[in-house]
């Protein structure tokens, strides 16, 4: 399944010229069978919290919402994308089956490595191998789906910073790609 992230989204210019994720069609059965027990009850107890009817659905508003409790990393285009992809009837809810078809879709994706690296050459000195901390951090943190300045610094302290604020872009694009 090949996917795209936030940085080659940013390298486009903000406009989706492909589909933003690309979706496994899969039944909820199989689906359920690539979590362990213990995500499963995860997944389905907060289904069950935002199932605020009691009607077994959720809003679709709510999909991101559930997701990041659950702990997945889902940027808002990736929501929104995959919101269209499991309700095109725009219904606005959401049963269970398609819950956990999102679920397995997120967890399953996968960059798309050449894309984050074409994004970030263009932050590259003279073609050096290196980005500015600094500019990537005034990027990070204020265009698109931002992280705020101490989710940014936790990020970044995972790369070997050189002394003068640089960082390796092929050590920025394994950490964006890492799963």
């Amino acid at each position: 399944m090949k996917t795209q992230n936030n940085f080659a989204h940013f390298s486009r210019g903000g406009k989706l010229s492909n589909p933003y994720l690309k979706f496994t069609k899969v039944d909820a059965e199989t689906a359920k069978k690539a979590f362990t027990p213990q995500e499963l009850k995860q997944i389905m107890d907060m289904f069950v919290y935002f199932d605020k009817t009691g009607n077994s659905t959720i809003k679709r508003d709510d999909l991101g919402f559930a997701l990041r409790a659950i702990g997945y990393l889902v940027t808002t285009i990736e929501i929104r994308e995959l919101g269209m992809y499991l309700d095109p009837k725009k219904t606005q809810i959401l049963n269970f089956e398609q819950f956990i078809t999102a679920c397995y879709n997120v967890r399953n994706r996968k960059p798309n490595k050449q894309e984050i690296i074409n994004a970030l050459k263009i932050f590259e000195k003279n073609k050096s191998g290196y980005i500015d901390i600094k500019e990537i951090k005034s990027i990070i943190t204020k265009i698109g789906d931002v992280l705020n300045l101490t989710e940014f610094d936790i990020v970044i302290s995972e790369i070997t910073q050189s002394q003068n604020g640089y960082i390796k872009t092929d050590d920025l694009v394994n950490l964006l790609i890492m799963q």
